[in-house]
């Protein structure tokens, strides 16, 4: 139930240079198209291409794949900073190290997703020889997780390499075509590939080495460009049908071969593939191109500049320069919504909650449609951990009224199932938990959170096989939250076919329990829990972690320092030689229980 593992480097801010302010600079400007947002500093038109660009992408992805979502609950927001040294502004840590910097990335934000692009990279081959494969690459991964419950990685990385290089060249656009720089594929040319069999489950690169990671996203590339384009493939008909399968549970091997037929002849056909002198290439009819009249340019405050950088170092974890931004907003416009919202989030994830919800009722106050705001100000509310019935119908109504303004925001279906399973109507929450489901696909514990609900409406047998999926398409923790769920699903309503077995190591132990309190330090953290009346004390350093995807915070403002009193934690642990606590954490997560429904007094008498 888990999206998140981490280290104890998630206590240690993501900054770790000086501030590199933006106090020289002008305001940034921003252009809307009709599906995304684009800010930069840099010229009008170098905005407008990158809008232009974003727009085709997701034109031929609406036309590749038919039926597809392709809008998250909040547009993608595409930060252009003009050249390096902006760049370096929004991103110092990238510049700490060797190596080529970026000429774009994409952020997977919870709840706002960000794109990055240099503007002197668009159409500079002396940076990038395809100037937008990273952001296209990271792009297509967004839109394939907001469809699909699970994917395999291969196929997930391939389809994403895949229309990485996409080209627009005057009224045809070119798909499949191999990069520019032939590097990495170069690899497949003098290196034996990944067998087939192996190389379908597994999910990266065997090792760490960096060439090892290079020919795994090339196969990942040619496998992919094979199946769609390579001989006997009908044009990619195959691949689609052993999607589909996979997708209806069908175990990945057996879809293979359904579909594929042997490992072995596959892999003859795809080595003779891989050797061609040439690989082909799909041409179609360019997208029609967005018109100036659809571009809508203005420019932006100093304040509101300052609010959306804010907003942006939020997201990617660098708290020391999303405060510096937000105070400067606050200083230019104390009026401003969005920089009272930047300033909740940065409260939030200092453990400082009574100044967030006043900064969150702020925003909300100067603007009603800031939704992110009226459900973080319910959120810290008491109403979420009241048990009276008027403050929970009074809770209900605050997270309706969040959905009122944006309907697709998946937080809010996710405590109004919690909350109908509080009051002791299962079967109610059920709508609610299937619409998170179907709004965030690709977050284990929403699943997680149906087959809880199901498990509580008689449909124990629906309540295991959510389990099993979740066990055999996401790794640990999540696993290991489906299996506490499988567990929990009586042995005569079990399918026959369970989560498939993984091997553990036995030198750990485990403990849970209750959250008592969490003391963060500058590389480690303790914590202490009760178990069974009992205080038991843990370190944690170096240890993998994570958290209940349903936690209203998410990963965009989760902390283990804070709001994490009272909820129930899982731990594998090395005994401390050193009686004075428990033990070394090894592993941790934070469970996000659902709440028992009030128990009803027998009839008097």
């Amino acid at each position: 139930m888990y999206l998140h593992r981490t280290t104890i480097g998630w206590l240690t801010v993501v900054v770790l240079l000086s501030a590199l302010g933006f106090s020289d600079e002008k305001p940034w400007r921003e252009i809307r198209s009709p599906h995304f947002r684009v800010i930069t500093n840099g010229s009008e038109g170098a905005g407008r291409k990158v809008a232009r660009e974003f727009e085709q992408m997701r034109a031929v992805f609406s036309s590749e794949f038919p039926g597809y979502r392709l809008d998250s609950a909040e547009p993608l927001l595409i930060v252009a900073p003009e050249d390096e040294s902006s760049t370096k502004k929004l991103l110092p840590e990238f510049w700490k190290h060797s190596g080529p910097k970026p000429a774009g990335v994409y952020f997977h934000a919870w709840e706002q997703p960000y794109a990055l692009v240099r503007l002197d990279a668009v159409g500079s081959d002396k940076i990038s020889a395809d100037e937008f494969a990273v952001v296209y690459h990271e792009y297509v991964h967004s839109l394939l997780h907001l469809n699909l419950h699970w994917i395999p990685t291969w196929l997930d990385e391939g389809l994403a390499e895949f229309y990485a290089y996409t080209r627009f060249e005057g009224n045809h656009t070119v798909l499949g075509a191999p990069p520019k720089e032939m590097g990495r594929l170069s690899l497949l040319r003098y290196r034996s590939a990944i067998p087939l069999a192996k190389f379908v489950d597994q999910r990266g690169s065997f090792t760490h080495d960096e060439e090892d990671t290079q020919l795994y996203y090339a196969q990942c590339w040619a496998f992919t460009h094979f199946l769609i384009m390579g001989p006997g493939m009908e044009g990619g008909a195959r691949l689609r049908k052993f999607f589909n399968a996979a997708q209806q549970g069908v175990e990945q091997k057996k879809a293979f071969q359904d579909n594929f037929g042997d490992f072995g002849q596959v892999q003859n056909a795809f080595d003779q593939y891989i050797h061609l002198f040439a690989f082909k290439a799909g041409v179609i009819l360019s997208p029609a191109r967005v018109e100036d009249k659809d571009l809508m340019t203005r420019s932006l405050t100093i304040a509101e500049t300052k609010a959306e950088l804010s907003s942006f170092f939020a997201a990617t974890h660098q708290w020391k320069l999303a405060r510096e931004s937000s105070d400067s907003a606050l200083k230019n416009d104390p009026k401003l919504a969005l920089a009272h919202q930047a300033m909740g989030f940065v409260c939030l994830q200092e453990g400082k909650d009574e100044e967030a919800a006043r900064e969150f009722s702020q925003a909300v106050d100067l603007d009603k449609k800031m939704y992110r705001s009226l459900f973080a100000k319910t959120m810290l509310s008491p109403l979420p951990h009241s048990t009276n019935p008027a403050d929970q119908q009074a809770y209900r109504f605050e997270l309706l009224k969040t959905l009122e303004v944006n309907p697709q925001f998946a937080p809010v279906y996710v405590e109004l199932a919690k909350l109908d399973v509080a009051q002791g109507e299962p079967a109610k929450a059920l709508g609610p938990a299937l619409k998170a489901e179907k709004l965030e696909p690709w977050r284990a514990g929403y699943h997680l959170l149906t087959g809880q609900v199901l498990l509580r409406v008689d449909r124990a047998a629906e309540a295991a096989t959510y389990a099993t999926y979740v066990a055999d398409h996401w790794s640990a923790p999540d696993r290991d939250e489906a299996m506490e769920l499988w567990n929990l699903v009586p042995v005569a309503k079990r399918p026959a076919q369970g989560p498939t077995p993984i091997a553990t190591g036995h030198d750990s132990s485990s403990a849970e329990g209750i959250v008592k309190s969490v003391t963060c330090g500058e590389h480690n953290l303790t914590i202490t829990l009760e178990q069974a009346g009992q205080p038991l004390t843990f370190r944690v350093q170096n240890a993998s972690g994570g958290f209940s995807d349903t936690l209203w915070f998410g990963e965009d403002h989760f902390t283990p320092c804070y709001h994490t009193t009272g909820l129930r934690a899982v731990l594998q642990y090395k005994p401390a030689a050193d009686k004075s606590y428990t033990g070394d954490a090894v592993s941790f997560g934070f469970r996000d229980d659902l709440r028992a429904p009030p128990a009803i007094a027998a009839p008097s008498k």
